[in-house]
């Protein structure tokens, strides 16, 4: 066990009960390694915290966050990079997603200990297996359809991150890292807007806010649900007997496509005049690639791990609410990293509107090229 010394400071906002799991592992490590002090410190605003010290020289040592900030962090000079520490060997237990998540134009600047997606919830007691294929969860929908009684065959927010998964299943997407272009006038991203509102929609609530849509399942007024695993805790208080399963694959001239719903990846960050580096990235590295702690996390707070052996556990296997988000997450298209991206969440927001003013004649290749132009424009800061 490689141990440093001295003071290892980590900026956060994390909920009181996922604070509590992470002081107790960094207490296990202290206990091994007792020259290390490793603080944790609540921050409730973290992004304007960090962005006033990290300048200033007052800054943390790592700060914990989802990957979408890398590349507004990276940019503004705000990340320490960390090229040397990360090596194959290091890298090669981690899910590719969660690999992709921590780099940002050729440099390393964080590592990965969970990822989150969303998956289709199921009621056990009216879907008894659940469905495989894209027709088969059509078939239970239409079953369950019945909107003169207040029931309908699935509950599904409709937001620009809920509906990621069916926009990008045909080769289409919201907004392309690597070329830092939005992508919603392409073909293959029409085509996925246009199957939502033909084959998806017509089974749904008109109203599409996510705490209408929640209540639908848990009211058990329909017997499926996207969601992710923060909508748990609610299922589980409202005594579904429930399972987790991957949105099936769509089958269209013989070939499968799996929907591909946006995916976040969770990151300890480097914090630029990081004061104790070398302690910093031995607790990093033994937190992140030590199965034993990855499982603690995912057992006692649902956190999908992105590290391949954990994922094959026996125990976290027969978790199913671990085990189906896990299996979600295989298929996730990684949210983008490129600062670009937040005039895209809006363009993709206001298109959704606007189809929703009229889903059955809306003219949606039109709303989309409309919204692309916009967001180009928005990029530009037009």
């Amino acid at each position: 066990m490689e141990c440093g010394s001295g003071t290892v400071v980590i900026w956060h906002n994390m909920q009181p009960n996922e604070l509590q799991v992470f002081q107790s592992i960094a207490e296990e490590y202290m206990a091994m390694c007792p020259n290390v002090n490793i603080k944790f410190e609540q921050k409730p605003n973290l992004e304007d915290a960090l962005k006033a010290a990290i300048p200033a020289g007052q800054g943390p040592d790592l700060f914990i966050w989802a990957h979408d900030w890398i590349g507004k962090f990276a940019e503004a000079g705000l990340l320490e990079p960390i090229d040397n520490y990360v090596t194959d060997n290091v890298l090669k237990d981690f899910a590719s997603m969660a690999v992709e998540a921590i780099q940002y134009k050729g440099h390393y600047y964080a590592m990965p200990f969970a990822a989150e997606t969303v998956a289709l919830i199921y009621n056990k007691d009216m879907v008894k297996e659940p469905p495989k294929t894209f027709d088969e969860m059509k078939a239970i929908m239409e079953k369950y359809n019945d909107p003169n009684n207040g029931k309908y065959g699935i509950a599904w927010p409709i937001n620009a991150y809920f509906i990621s998964a069916i926009a990008q299943a045909f080769g289409g997407y919201y907004f392309n890292d690597k070329t830092e272009q939005p992508g919603l006038d392409n073909a293959k991203t029409i085509e996925g807007f246009e199957f939502f509102f033909k084959n998806i929609w017509p089974y749904m609530a008109p109203t599409g806010d996510y705490n209408s849509q929640q209540s639908l399942f848990l009211e058990k007024k329909a017997p499926m649900m996207v969601n992710g695993p923060w909508s748990i805790a609610s299922v589980k208080k409202a005594g579904i007997n429930f399972g987790v399963t991957p949105l099936p694959p769509i089958t269209m001239n013989g070939k499968s496509y799996w929907p591909r719903p946006y995916g976040g990846v969770k990151l300890f960050y480097f914090a630029k005049g990081i004061k104790n580096k070398e302690a910093a990235w031995k607790f990093v590295k033994w937190f992140t690639t030590t199965p034993d702690v990855i499982k603690q996390l995912a057992l006692q707070l649902g956190y999908i791990p992105v590290l391949k052996p954990v994922l094959n556990d026996t125990e976290i296997k027969n978790n199913p609410v671990i085990y189906g988000f896990g299996q979600a997450v295989q298929h996730a298209y990684l949210m983008p990293k490129s600062p670009k991206m937040g005039a895209v969440w809006g363009g993709v927001g206001d298109a959704i509107n606007e189809i929703l003013k009229n889903p059955e004649n809306a003219d949606i290749p039109a709303i989309l090229k409309k919204y692309q132009e916009e967001i180009l424009k928005n990029m530009q800061g037009g």
